[in-house]
């Protein structure tokens, strides 16, 4: 919502109606087309008015803004919605900034064991980018103790680790568990292979060679994502050609 033309659009319905409100008080305590011309321009704002204030408020009651009785117009109840309205606008980003907003949120402490462990230390101090890569290579040294691969590098390792050919002499594989002929299993199958390849290749070297720190939300969204393949890890068996 562009929250300043609707405060403008209320300010506007607001004072326009207080005049019209001022004139025709001591006749008939309501007003016109005839007698008072401000009713045009307000009838002709009512419905756009009126669908600011719902917005705003959250209400799919708000009543109409014009209400006709005896040949006149009352505003009263109109002006009223209008000015909560204009409250609520001119407060919300206050409150968005002292309150925060719904969205949700995410505990680092709540990631994969393996990978906050391994971060949190360096995550504590500010050290992000450490953090992930340390984090990773915590990961890396969990695909190793699964599948003994210890003299191989991150690429390699997990190529072979997660390869959907079958498992060869010293080269066991970490399969997601199913059946083979499952569609749903070969997509994790071959997903958590390419997931894997990206993290290494993507997260793990670059905070190794990096010399700029990561920003704190991003550092927590690759602890996230290496959070989600450590997940995976956990549920994956391992095949031996035995």
């Amino acid at each position: 919502m562009d929250e300043q033309w609707a405060i403008e659009k209320l300010e506007w319905w607001i004072q326009t109606a207080r005049r019209s409100r001022a004139q025709s008080q001591g006749k008939t305590f309501g007003f016109t087309y005839d007698t008072y011309p401000d009713y045009q321009a307000l009838r002709d704002a009512s419905a756009q008015t009126l669908a600011i204030i719902a917005r705003v408020l959250n209400r799919n009651d708000v009543p109409n803004l014009l209400r006709r009785s005896d040949n006149a117009y009352w505003v009263d109840g109109g002006i009223e919605f209008a000015e909560h309205a204009l409250a609520v606008l001119k407060t919300r980003g206050e409150t968005r900034e002292k309150l925060g907003t719904n969205a949700p949120t995410m505990k680092a402490d709540a990631l994969h064991p393996t990978i906050w462990h391994a971060a949190s230390g360096r995550w504590e101090s500010g050290h992000y980018s450490d953090a992930v890569q340390r984090a990773a290579t915590a990961l890396s040294g969990q695909v190793k103790d699964l599948t003994g691969r210890y003299e191989l590098g991150d690429s390699e390792l997990v190529s072979q680790a997660f390869s959907m050919s079958p498992p060869q002499e010293g080269k066991p594989r970490l399969r997601w568990p199913g059946n083979d002929d499952d569609l749903t299993v070969k997509s994790m199958r071959v997903g958590i292979l390419n997931m894997a390849q990206g993290v290494f290749a993507a997260i793990r070297n670059t905070t190794t060679h990096a010399t700029t720190e990561l920003p704190k939300q991003e550092a927590l969204e690759q602890l996230a994502t290496l959070s989600i393949l450590a997940r995976w890890i956990d549920q994956c068996e391992l095949e031996r050609t035995d």
